[in-house]
């Protein structure tokens, strides 16, 4: 896990490491340490952004997965993408680090989204807004996203939950902790979950999860923890909406770009019955803590090995027919030409591939505290290793694919969705294998007691071999030369508090972020730095540096106990070297595609957030983000001008917010519980062009739970005025629509 440092020598090696909580909004976790932050004080004294949803406030708004609890985090978007995978915007930018108990998920930093479970087992999510790199490493510019899982107790508990909602949704789950010997505590959960769902897609979903503290010596622990999981999507491609304007032969227009044609219902799905996404994975994970007598010094080494088994099948490709001929009764403008268009039905194609995730990491932390003066610190050195082998299948569906399937043609109004058997033999496979070495040092200085500082500096050596094999289905028919690239990054943090009272305080902070380009050296092209000098290089090494940003922040924390916790930010973030398509140029008549490391990107904004209880039965819990998310001009011109400068990055509204307010009833009706809320966005554009956009969109939602002993049943109802909206397009048409309006009633038991 990340580092807290302090927290385990205030935690010291006791048996029971489970905070439990009332099933209130304001929760006491903002006055624990964080493990996000990896700082030896509580949320609301540190001088960082950290967003965090606690078990209490998942139980009660009846959130399944990360999806749903982004919702009621500022400043970050969930994005669903192709009906499985998981990827969020934090900030405007979707570069980010998925934790699992502090370890990475690397499936995010490669393909960007992956997917993601059942938060049956979680007892919080934390987000960490902003770069981090020197904390967790490459790729965490947006933010940090850390999924805490329930840990074992000595105190006896048993909790057990059923649910059934709209579309024939279920889930099953049940959980236990505490003693199974004198030092030994346990903690176990197992969840499932299906249904027909939404858009018919009959997702399913199968967890377990098993925790075990050993306490060895009053100054050793061992802790063993392993997850397993099987999941199947049955993926979802949108509904294909127009690129363009549509008009009739007439001329007059009909549908606007962006419009689909209102026969199309919103829970018509086009996939084949074939498409699927299936996800198999197991996590091991050893972590021994070793604490120096009472000196305050603690050695942390945390081994973990995870496993991932992924197939995939999709039928990704939605486009209506079309024809240079005036054969069908619309048409759209292409340029200065004609394009006709059948509205009434629409080709389908397909995409697949299969992966393995192998992943072996390892951390090792010695905290420790010192005095130089009257400046006390605590100090934080590491070293951290992670090695990954992915050997990634897949394959060309317009070459490889055969069957009566292929190319199927389908009806916009009640398709027939299996149109024959497609087979699609895999053509290639590509392998990976990435290594990363890193040093910390960090010191979180206590210059008096109202003025703290943080200084963190990390250095990282990242490596990565990667060789592409040509296959008939899975089959090695011929292999090309292994590639290497290497990249070295030195990041910081530094930051800054000062506390006015114990309940008003302010800092500001800078750090940075760095991100590898995996770019493999190809025949056929030229490569270009940012400042416009051509790039040669080798199979042997890298071509470009690593990506690269800084982040400057202002914030403030204010708490007053249960009635009221705000924290405020305003931040500015600058991404440098992206790496950008520059077309294509010609030397001495041959010509060349231009790959060039001269993009940059900035985010500014503000984030407030705040939980309120101004009377003991009445608590607010509120959030609203701005942010601004651009793209700027190349660094260079030379080979091409970047047309789309000043555009707003995709995914990242403008505005954004959520609120709810909950109620407490009493005398006669203690027990009775009942909240309404809203979430909320402005315009968000699809493309980079920015000519495709979502509409901004307002969602009401409710809940009512009555608790008697030991027992709970409630009822949540989203989307009370069934708004249509979206938040996801596959290939920038196909828009996938949001879940209308639904309910779900659970009872759980808890004990």
């Amino acid at each position: 896990m990340g580092m807290c440092a302090g927290s385990a020598v205030a935690e010291g090696l006791d048996n029971d490491t489970t905070l439990h909580l009332n099933e209130v909004v304001i929760s006491s976790i903002r006055h624990q340490p964080s493990d996000v932050g990896k700082l030896p004080v509580p949320l609301d004294k540190a001088p960082i952004t950290v967003s965090s949803v606690e078990r209490p406030k998942i139980e009660l708004l009846g959130l399944r997965d990360l999806n749903d609890a982004a919702r009621v985090t500022t400043g970050i978007r969930p994005i669903n993408s192709y009906g499985g995978f998981l990827y969020f915007t934090i900030r405007g930018f979707s570069d980010f680090v998925l934790l699992n108990d502090g370890i990475r998920d690397e499936r995010h930093n490669l393909y960007q989204s992956a997917p993601s479970t059942s938060l049956a087992s979680v007892q919080s999510v934390e987000v960490l807004k902003g770069a981090a790199s020197v904390m967790f490493g490459h790729s965490a510019l947006g933010g940090v996203v850390n999924v805490i899982h329930k840990q074992p107790t000595a105190r006896q508990h048993i909790n057990a939950g059923m649910s059934i909602g709209s579309w024939g949704r279920y889930s099953v789950e049940g959980g236990a902790s505490g003693a199974i010997a004198r030092g030994v505590n346990f903690r176990a959960d197992f969840s499932m979950n299906g249904g027909d769902g939404w858009r018919h897609t009959d997702n399913k979903a199968y967890n377990a999860w098993l925790a075990l503290d050993f306490r060895l010596t009053d100054w050793d622990k061992l802790q063993f923890s392993t997850q397993a999981k099987d999941d199947y999507y049955g993926t979802d491609t949108g509904q294909p909406h127009f690129q363009y304007d549509v008009k009739d032969l007439n001329g007059k227009t009909v549908w606007e770009a962006g419009d689909i044609p209102s026969y199309i219902d919103r829970r018509t799905r086009f996939n084949d019955p074939l498409d699927h996404l299936t996800d198999k994975d197991v996590t091991l994970s050893l972590k021994y803590t070793h604490l120096f007598g009472h000196s305050g010094w603690k050695l942390v080494d945390h081994l973990s090995y995870y496993y991932d088994d992924l197939s995939y099948y999709a039928s990704e490709g939605l486009s209506y027919l079309t024809s240079s001929e005036p054969i069908y009764k619309h048409y759209y403008m292409n340029g200065n030409n004609k394009t006709y268009i059948n509205t009434d039905t629409l080709k389908r194609t397909g995409f697949l591939f299969d992966y393995e995730v192998n992943l072996l990491q390892n951390q090792l932390e010695l905290h420790g505290k010192a005095l130089t003066g009257e400046v006390k610190h605590d100090l934080l050195f590491s070293a951290n290793y992670s090695n990954m082998y992915l050997p990634r299948w897949r394959s060309s569906y317009g070459s490889a694919a055969s069957g009566p399937g292929k190319n199927a043609l389908l009806g916009v109004r009640e398709p027939q969705l299996n149109q024959g058997h497609i087979d699609v033999p895999f053509q290639k496979r590509s392998l990976e294998w990435e290594q990363t070495y890193s040093l910390q040092v960090g010191d979180y200085l206590h210059i008096t007691p109202q003025f703290t500082v943080l200084a963190s500096l990390r250095y990282d050596h990242f490596h990565r071999n990667y060789q592409m094999a040509y296959s008939n289905d899975k089959t090695i028919v011929k292999k090309d030369p292994k590639t290497s690239e290497h990249n070295n990054a030195l990041t910081y943090r530094l930051s800054a508090l000062y506390e006015f009272t114990d309940n008003v305080n302010v800092y500001a902070s800078a750090s940075s972020f760095f991100k590898p380009t995996r770019t493999a050296v190809s025949d056929g092209y030229i490569y270009v730095d940012n400042s416009g000098k051509r790039l040669s290089g080798d199979v042997n090494g890298s071509i470009f540096k690593p990506i690269s940003g800084h982040q400057f922040e202002v914030g403030s924390h204010i708490s007053f106990g249960n009635r009221l916790q705000a924290d405020f930010s305003a931040f500015y973030i600058v991404k440098n070297n992206m790496v950008q398509n520059l077309g294509k140029h010609t030397i001495d008549g041959t010509e060349y595609n231009v790959s060039g490391q001269v993009g940059r990107a900035d985010s500014k904004g503000l984030e407030l957030s705040f939980t309120a209880m101004p009377v003991d039965q009445l608590t607010i819990d509120a959030g609203y983000s701005l942010t601004i998310a651009k793209l700027r001009e190349f660094s260079v011109t030379e080979y091409a001008a970047n047309t789309q400068a000043g555009n707003y990055l995709q995914h990242a509204p403008m505005h954004m917010a959520y609120g709810w307010v909950f109620y407490d009833f009493d005398h006669a009706l203690r027990g009775l519980k009942a909240g309404v809320g809203f979430n909320s966005s402005s315009k968000v554009y699809v493309n980079a062009a920015n000519t495709m956009t979502f509409d901004p969109y307002a969602v009401c939602n409710a809940m009512v739970s009555y608790r008697f002993k030991t027992w709970k049943l409630q009822l949540n109802f989203n989307n009370i005025f069934d708004k249509t909206y979206y938040m996801y397009a596959v290939s920038t048409t196909g828009y996938v629509p949001e879940e209308g309006r639904n309910v779900r009633f659970s009872a759980t038991f808890d004990m």
